[in-house]
């Protein structure tokens, strides 16, 4: 409230320059109200499930960080950190201190090679929407990455990258899904006078649980086509298509390989100052680490609109469809498949106002619906519980920079 009340007073100025403005602070507090804080089915009884008769919570987060932003010669340097303390009204135990932490060199060597290199790093509580947990797991999300773009020829491009992916959960319950992913990739592609492309892809990705007490690591390839399109001035179209192709050590898991065609498609069209569209179509698999599946495949769309109502008001939303199809648990006997689909609907609304540039007020209200085939079995060992819901999440955040 003291932030809110301090930027309606502020007058519209610049932000504080701090080393020329390469330097930002900043200070938010956000107020959340989530009515299924457990993500715990209609058809459960919220006393047995949490110990509470309810089953939402409101709840605070306060952050405190820095954007840094500085251009030495042809090399940019970039720097985010923000620490945040979120406290719940009644459920106490869910109280957490996170961060997230990003370092990235855009570096530049002549007019021909470009690239990346970069460590981020995130400490949040995991989501409960698959673990069917009431346990909380701090989840830190670590990657280091590595990429390069060399103009072989004014026409030819060709890119290489290398990137490192570590999941550590925090929750001993959770800790056999910790998982570590070495990913390598290499592009070829033609590159047009109007800057559109076209090439082909093959990348690899290398998996293993290490602290599973089995062996469930594996290998996996991705061959494909890429391609960069802006058809218009106000348009623009990045797509991709992949044969993927997944291979376990173990021989009791290879009944989880997998061999297939995935493919993802961006669309991003701005007619005006005022207005965006953006559009995603794919079907492509992820590991899902926390729910004891090796992976999804994911087919889904999501429609993401911005419209500027005003100089100081935007308003935004974000529609998501997607099917989520379980392929393998490595749990279950021989590895076989878990024959889950879930169904997940999801629709968020935002308005943002910022009556000056160094104070930024934000309303934001989210619901979101899961349906799937999985059939409840209390009597099961362990128990099969229901695994749909529908949670409605609003929150109010006031931002100021310096």
């Amino acid at each position: 409230m003291a932030i809110a009340v301090a930027g309606l007073f502020l007058p519209a100025t610049e932000a504080f320059a701090l080393w020329d403005d390469k330097l930002k602070l900043f200070a938010e507090e956000k107020v959340t109200r989530d009515d299924n804080i457990f993500r715990i089915s209609k058809d459960v009884d919220p006393v047995s499930a949490s110990g509470s008769t309810s089953r939402g919570d409101t709840y605070h987060t306060t952050s405190l960080g820095f954007n840094l932003d500085v251009p030495v010669s042809r090399q940019r340097f970039q720097a985010d950190y923000s620490w945040n303390a979120t406290r719940f009204n009644r459920l106490t135990d869910l109280d957490f201190n996170g961060h997230d932490a990003r370092a990235v060199w855009l570096w530049q060597l002549g007019n021909d090679a470009s690239g990346q290199l970069g460590y981020a790093e995130t400490f949040a509580l995991a989501s409960f929407a698959n673990t069917q947990s009431t346990t909380p797991d701090p989840l830190k999300t670590q990657q280091a990455f590595f990429n390069a773009a060399y103009l072989v020829t004014p026409r030819w491009r060709l890119q290489a990258g290398v990137s490192g992916l570590e999941l550590s959960n925090g929750a001993p319950a959770f800790q056999a899904l910790d998982l570590d992913v070495l990913y390598t990739e290499v592009a070829v592609s033609y590159v047009t006078p109007a800057n559109n492309s076209v090439g082909l892809s093959a990348r690899t990705e290398d998996g293993r649980y290490p602290k599973s007490l089995t062996d469930n690591s594996y290998r996996q390839h991705r061959v494909g086509v890429v391609a960069d399109w802006a058809p218009t001035g106000v348009s623009h179209v990045s797509a991709r298509a992949d044969r993927v192709s997944r291979r376990y050590t173990q021989v009791s898991q290879q009944a989880l390989d997998f061999d297939g065609n995935t493919a993802r498609a961006e669309y991003d069209w701005k007619p005006t100052g005022k207005f965006s569209l953006a559009g995603v179509v794919q079907r492509d698999i992820f590991p899902y680490q926390d729910i004891g599946s090796s992976f999804v495949l994911v087919k889904g769309v999501l429609l993401r609109p911005t419209l500027g109502l005003t100089e100081k008001i935007d308003v935004s939303g974000i529609l998501d469809y997607s099917i989520r199809e379980f392929l393998g648990n490595p749990g279950l006997p021989s590895g076989v498949s878990s024959n889950r689909t879930d169904r997940v609907r999801s629709a968020t609304a935002t308005v943002s106002y910022r009556p000056a540039r160094i104070f930024a007020l934000q309303l934001s209200a989210q619901r979101e619906a899961r349906s799937s085939n999985v059939a409840p079995d209390p009597t099961a060992t362990p128990a099969v519980l229901p695994v749909d819901y529908v949670v409605n999440v609003f929150s109010i955040s006031a931002r100021i920079t310096f």
